[in-house]
């Protein structure tokens, strides 16, 4: 479920919806795992062919003297289009590329000529060097723990609720305040630097969360 989904009460239809993808993409990974790469491979490829026929019959219209000005511009403008959408399909390929399944070399090398960055998931895992095990107490230090699902929900309650619209909840979500003990121990300073926080913002969201 999305960040701005917790701004409002699921129906059952978002329920059903969610599951239905969940399923949908386990069984086209299990069947296919290249399928999506493949067919955004096969989309960019047709954006380039689009892109190479355009360019050569606008060569053809010019030296037969058969392209007015604005037809030129229009297949210049086409051509265009057709490199970026290809560029995109590209990358999507890219990122599409299944987890836990090593890229080959050269398509690796080729990735990075083209000035793009290889997924991590795509890379060969490095081999960890063995060390001595060392006799000591375990640490006291713990990895932080994730807000659970309950806290983000009366997170977003508690914002609606101060009369805050959506776009500032998401900016709040995607800066990492996602909690409403987080919100407390945020400094004004902190919640002013957000996109979309004013000072009448943030006297709304005290109000609310110092006083609950």
């Amino acid at each position: 479920m999305q960040d701005h989904e917790f701004y409002a009460d699921p129906t059952v239809f978002d329920v059903w919806q969610g599951r239905a993808s969940d399923w949908f993409c386990r069984r086209s990974r299990t069947l296919c795992p290249y399928g999506w790469t493949l067919a955004f491979a096969a989309m960019a490829a047709l954006f380039a062919l689009t892109a190479v026929g355009m360019f050569g019959w606008s060569l053809v219209s010019r030296m037969q003297g058969l392209a007015a000005w604005n037809q030129s511009m229009a297949q210049v403008i086409t051509i265009m289009m057709a490199l970026l959408a290809c560029q995109a399909m590209l990358q999507q390929a890219l990122q599409s590329w299944p987890v836990g399944v090593v890229m080959p070399r050269r398509l690796r090398r080729m990735i990075r000529l083209c000035g793009w960055e290889v997924p991590a998931t795509a890379l060969p895992v490095k081999p960890r060097h063995q060390t001595r095990r060392r006799v000591h107490q375990p640490s006291v230090h713990r990895a932080p723990v994730a807000p659970s699902r309950q806290a983000i929900q009366a997170f977003f309650s508690g914002v609606r609720a101060a009369g805050v619209n959506v776009s500032i909840a998401r900016a709040l979500f995607s800066a990492g305040i996602r909690t409403p003990r987080q919100l407390c121990r945020t400094s004004d300073e902190r919640l002013l630097k957000i996109r979309g926080v004013g000072p009448v913002t943030v006297r709304k969201l005290r109000r609310y969360f110092d006083g609950a």
